[in-house]
């Protein structure tokens, strides 16, 4: 296969339409959680011809891209879940003085805390099935189109239980009308919504067919990369790689989130927050402020071991001092130096290193070693950034222990910031047998609090207008 960066097709061009589905809400929480199927300018019961199928479908791929990877728009200045998720673990440490934000990093999340970006996802998933809907009416022969709604469908889905506690809805409207006793708006636990996933991509891969255009063939492999990520997180290593060799997608391949240049609007979320507005430092596991030092247990020192697949500046040696009157160090990211740098969603990166935990599930450490070092040693591609060549590790890790330390720890450079480390490190608890405090980071929070014992985000409060639902089922890994 080709080398080959596919933007999220329609994203680039939902850029510039995407403030005319954002239309600014009164503080309703209930509007809030049912606005998917309302809209805007083209609501699913606007509908009536090919163009606003297509409208509507453009508008909904850009919601997807905001959800996950783009806080800065139509004035939202809130994290994204990428980032969000990023500051809960160890990629990000908050740099401001907002305390929703440090109650994510120091890992106390309450329920009426909305840094989590859910009640977007949530709205996504509508727009996502209001576009799946119309273009089956007025478009059924895009199925490249169709398949990678369905695409971004079972993505969401899966990024909410990726990042959120048992028991989340699933429920929807149906133009406009809302009936919270239907079983969808049961909560439902995170393996149910992997399941609810699941079906969605399958729907993409069988629409997609066997089409060999550039399109379909693009759809179809983020697609199955998206499937074995699923199948991971519930454990599935071997039947994850058998979707996603090499010589079906190659390790040059990625799916990438454009963002519309010269635009405030539409700025990449992980360079707002980090390289423009400083609310976000690149995490270390030594931090000094306030004239004391502190050390964070577990976490990776992203920003002081600078390697290269995360590259970093110090905020002191270019003249931008954190938001926080400068008194946390500020480590600023190099992977996406530029407003308008694209990110990938998923990559052939992700599906070599699904291959390569397959090997380590395998007790095949030697085969996982390979899979590693080759990608040290000839570096794919991240969005435009190119990593410098690595040498090979040479020492093949004896135990299985030590084998999952190592794998998650190269996992972690190789996919800094883009939504996976929360799912990761969840599942070295809930996979791999390791408690949270040997996992997540513990101990001292370096703005004077102890870590707490959060390993996911709590469905917030703002879903209480549903009836079925009474909070988490449990905050369990």
């Amino acid at each position: 296969m080709k080398n080959q960066m596919q933007s999220a097709r329609g994203v680039t061009r939902a850029a510039a339409l995407l403030a005319v589905f954002l239309v600014p809400t009164a503080c309703d929480v209930k509007n809030e959680l049912l606005q998917p199927q309302n809209p805007g300018v083209v609501d699913q019961t606007a509908v009536g011809s090919p163009a606003s199928a297509a409208a509507l479908k453009i508008g909904a791929m850009g919601r997807l891209k905001f959800v996950v990877s783009d806080p800065a728009v139509a004035g939202f200045a809130g994290s994204s879940i990428w980032e969000a998720s990023g500051l809960l673990t160890d990629e990000f440490m908050n740099s401001d003085f907002q305390n929703s934000q440090n109650d994510v990093d120091a890992r106390t999340i309450s329920p009426d805390n909305s840094a989590s970006n859910y009640t977007r996802t949530t709205q996504a998933r509508g727009y996502i099935r209001d576009a799946i809907v119309a273009e089956l009416k007025f478009e059924p022969t895009k199925t490249a189109d169709i398949g990678e709604l369905y695409m971004a469908l079972g993505f969401l889905e899966m990024t909410l239980a990726e990042n959120f506690c048992n028991g989340i809805p699933l429920g929807f409207n149906t133009q406009g009308v809302v009936d919270y006793s239907l079983p969808d708006f049961k909560p439902r636990t995170n393996a149910e919504v992997y399941d609810v996933a699941l079906a969605h991509l399958d729907s993409a891969l069988t629409i997609l067919g066997a089409a060999t255009d550039v399109n379909a063939v693009a759809v179809r492999n983020a697609t199955l990369i998206t499937k074995a990520r699923v199948l991971v997180d519930k454990g599935q290593y071997a039947t994850a790689a058998a979707l996603v060799p090499a010589g079906t997608i190659a390790s040059s391949y990625q799916y990438v989130f454009i963002t519309q240049a010269s635009s405030n609007t539409d700025d990449l979320g992980i360079w707002t927050l980090n390289n423009s507005i400083a609310r976000y430092s690149v995490g270390d596991s030594v931090v000094n402020y306030g004239g004391k030092t502190f050390q964070t247990i577990n976490a990776i020192p992203f920003a002081s071991l600078n390697d290269p697949r995360v590259p970093i500046v110090r905020g002191v040696d270019i003249k931008l001092p954190a938001e926080d009157a400068g008194q946390t160090p500020l480590f600023i990211q190099q992977v996406y130096k530029n407003r308008d740098d694209p990110i990938p969603m998923v990559s052939g990166i992700d599906a070599r290193l699904i291959e390569a935990e397959a090997q380590l599930a395998a007790s095949n450490f030697t085969g996982m070693m390979a899979t590693l070092n080759a990608l040290r040693t000839a570096p794919p591609k991240i969005g435009n950034f190119q990593a410098a060549t690595m040498p090979a590790i040479a020492t093949t890790p004896a135990t299985k222990d030590a084998a999952v330390s190592l794998f998650f720890r190269e996992k972690a450079f190789w996919q800094f910031g883009r939504g996976y480390r929360l799912s990761d490190l969840r599942r070295l608890i809930r996979q791999y047998g390791r408690t949270q405090d040997k996992v997540f980071p513990t101990g001292s929070q370096y703005k004077g609090v102890p870590y707490g014992t959060d390993v996911n985000f709590p469905v917030p409060d703002a879903e209480r207008v549903n009836s079925q639902f009474n909070g988490c089922i449990d905050r369990n890994a």
